[in-house]
């Protein structure tokens, strides 16, 4: 179906359409017209009700022609006919002359056609249904003044609406026939039009098209910016965690550099002191030992004088045994004496004292070297004791003088290594006291490090932001683009069917 056919069929369809508005709103005010007749007594239910299926079965029938095919070119036929056979029947049964304007709103609704032969074709009809109608009226009233005069009134107003309806539809006619020729030179002016359009659309097109790879090139370069730039923030986030974490661990460094310096400098001290003491503590060996060799020099005269003093002891011992012999002779002198006394009698008596005395006097000192001998004994057992501890003092100090001549011997090397201990610690400091210079430096320059990678991880998150929404742009320049592509393709297809 070419174009025109199309246009003839949807201006079919809207006439169709607006006949049939008009016809159906006709057909239903007749109805309820007759409906409220019947309401009033006028007229009976039978005729209502013949009158009503007249009305619309063959209204309803329109209709259903109409819903099936909307441009159906007898669908006026349907509607002149289709109303002529209900009209004819009120018309021949009508009480009131009346009743031939309903003919008049059907021919004025037929008028949206605007086919004059089609408007002569119902004024003939109508006409002559009508004419029909005024005429069996007059036969059956005979000739009365006042039904001449209506009944020329009904066939001329019939008359003229059916002229008027003829003129109209020539009109409408004449004029379809010069908006057709306005509409063929327009048509002519819009494809002359349309062939510029198809034209410039063709160089919109190419245009277009060279646009949309020059934005798929910068399209997939955003891409790859954003990719790198991606990348490059990713790099720059781990490379300053990697920086901070080395910060930290070279503050804690710092810290454990500043803690080995104090111990360094603590323990310096402290063999200093250590140094000093043990070259007191040499100093004080060195007294030891003399006083220890003096102590054996004293205690081999001890010994010596202990050997002496036990000699005198034993002499003591023979001198004692010595004083117990004469103790005993004595004693049995006086007892020789008192039994010489016994024998002599009074005369003997003051011999017997005598005898008596020296008798006690050899049991006191028998007694006293008892007492001597008892004494002597303790003090040898004491002296032997005194000996065995002299001599285990002799043996501890000759113990102590070995000890004390290794001890300062030791003290000695503790000396000396003291002194190298002293001088590489005095080393290590100033050598922890340069590494927490360069770890300070370090940290410095960690930090300067930090603070580079932040600002560049903030320029690089920038620079991703604006480039996601270069992107963001770029995608959205893109749709545009592929719109005003296919509007243009469109708008080619279009022009080239026109």
């Amino acid at each position: 179906m070419d174009k025109d056919s199309i246009k003839r069929s949807i201006e079919l369809t809207r006439r169709n359409k607006l006949a049939i508005t008009c016809y159906s709103i006709t057909i239903g005010i007749i109805a309820l017209a007759y409906l409220i007749e019947v309401i009033k007594h006028s007229r009976t239910i039978p005729y209502f009700i013949v009158a009503f299926l007249l009305l619309w079965v063959p209204g309803i029938l329109t209709i259903v022609v109409h819903k099936i095919k909307s441009d159906n070119y007898y669908t006026r036929y349907f509607i002149l006919f289709g109303f002529l056979v209900p009209w004819g029947f009120l018309l021949f049964t009508a009480t009131n002359n009346l009743v031939f304007t309903y003919a008049l709103v059907i021919m004025i609704a037929l008028n949206a056609y605007a086919d004059k032969n089609f408007s002569i074709m119902t004024a003939i009809t109508y006409n002559l249904v009508n004419i029909c109608s005024v005429a069996i009226n007059l036969i059956a009233s005979g000739i009365d003044k006042e039904v001449v005069v209506s009944s020329e009134i009904q066939i001329l107003l019939m008359l003229l609406c059916a002229i008027y309806n003829v003129m109209i539809a020539k009109t409408n006619s004449i004029l379809n026939s010069g908006k057709m020729h306005q509409i063929e030179q327009e048509k002519n002016n819009v494809s002359a039009l349309l062939e510029q359009i198809l034209k410039a659309s063709s160089a919109i097109t190419e245009g277009i098209a060279e646009m949309t790879d020059k934005m798929k090139m910068l399209d997939e370069a955003m891409d790859r910016t954003c990719s790198a730039m991606e990348e490059v923030n990713t790099g720059t986030g781990e490379s300053a965690e990697s920086v901070q974490t080395q910060m930290i661990m070279a503050e804690e460094i710092q810290n454990k550099i500043d803690e080995v310096s104090h111990n360094t400098k603590a323990i310096a001290d402290s063999v200093s002191k250590t140094r000093e003491a043990v070259i007191l503590g040499a100093e004080n060996m060195r007294n030891l030992e003399a006083e220890v060799e003096r102590s054996k020099q004293y205690s081999d005269s001890a010994a010596e004088e202990l050997t002496e003093l036990e000699n005198y002891t034993q002499q003591m011992q023979t001198i004692i045994e010595l004083i117990n012999n004469v103790a005993d002779q004595t004693d049995l002198l006086a007892l020789n004496a008192s039994i010489e006394a016994a024998r002599a009698g009074d005369s003997g008596r003051g011999f017997a004292v005598v005898a008596s005395e020296i008798s006690n006097l050899a049991n006191q000192t028998q007694s006293a070297t008892d007492d001597i001998h008892n004494l002597i004994e303790n003090i040898n057992n004491k002296l032997a004791d005194v000996d065995k501890a002299i001599k285990s003092f002799v043996a501890g100090s000759d113990k102590q003088h070995a000890v004390a001549l290794d001890t300062a011997r030791s003290l000695e090397t503790i000396k000396n290594d003291t002194g190298d201990i002293e001088n590489n610690t005095r080393g290590l400091a100033a050598a922890v006291a340069g590494l927490a210079e360069a770890n300070k430096t370090i940290v410095e320059a960690i930090q300067n490090i930090s603070a580079i990678l932040e600002q560049v991880s903030a320029h690089s998150n920038e620079t991703f932001e604006s480039s996601r929404k270069n992107t963001s742009t770029v995608s959205e320049v893109m749709v545009i683009v592929e719109n005003l592509q296919e509007q243009a393709e469109t708008l080619s297809h279009e022009t080239a069917r026109e």
